[in-house]
């Protein structure tokens, strides 16, 4: 008889998209909505960002990259929060600088294997029932049997609005245009990472989140959900 493995009992949706097209906010609603776990897989490699900058090493250097991964605790609890070394971090991981540098860091397809393992970890913990997880390859890759797959899209004008609205609550000097601008280097950076690159697969779902509420959109997905679990 084959082993049951934790990726088998637990039920895994995820939420794939392009920076700042809301995935997050619908996953981590979606979650709620379910009573299910998140992951929050870009805050993951933000929280790993973070840790490289703030021991002063290279994010462009895998081994001294991997070399923080090993040394530091880093998990995040069921809300998603990601807690590196017993420290919950938020804000911490939507600055001007992060950003700047943690495509870098993911980058690394060594690094990216090591990180996902982690991720994948978190389904055998006791108790946890299902899963939502959002990312640009938490369905193509990181939970790449999961049942229910969910490609966002949102125009680039839209989700440079919305994570300008985001950082100019951390950054005041921040302006439309450098957020803009931002984005759009890291779609194209993000478009240049092989099988990691953020699409949709053939089952995917695809949500136009341009101009949905949270809550018409979170409706959608529970609809998908029903249709998807209740045959199971």
């Amino acid at each position: 008889m084959a082993q049951v493995t934790p990726l088998d009992r637990v039920a895994v949706i995820t939420l794939d998209g392009l920076s700042g097209s809301g995935k997050s906010t619908l996953a981590k609603q979606l979650a709620v909505a379910l009573n299910w776990s998140y992951i929050d897989s870009g805050a993951w490699y933000r929280a790993l960002t973070w840790a490289v900058l703030q021991n002063g090493l290279a994010v462009d250097d895998s081994t001294q990259v991997l070399q923080v991964l090993s040394q530091i605790e880093l998990t995040s609890d069921s809300d998603g929060m990601v807690v590196v070394d017993k420290q919950s971090l938020r804000d911490e991981l939507r600055t001007q600088l992060i950003d700047k540098n943690v495509s870098a860091v993911a980058d690394h397809f060594d690094v990216r294997d090591a990180l996902n393992e982690k991720m994948r970890g978190l389904l055998a913990i006791e108790n946890v029932k299902g899963v939502v997880a959002d990312g640009r390859d938490a369905g193509t890759i990181i939970f790449a049997n999961a049942p229910l797959k969910v490609f966002v899209e949102v125009p680039l004008e839209v989700r440079a609005q919305r994570r300008f609205e985001q950082q100019r609550k951390l950054d005041s000097d921040v302006t439309l245009t450098q957020v803009q601008h931002a984005l759009s280097q890291r779609d194209s950076h993000d478009a240049h990472r092989g099988s990691a690159a953020p699409h949709p697969t053939d089952e995917s779902y695809i949500l136009d989140n341009s101009n949905q509420s949270v809550e018409q959109a979170v409706g959608r997905l529970l609809t998908w959900h029903q249709q998807i679990f209740a045959a199971k």
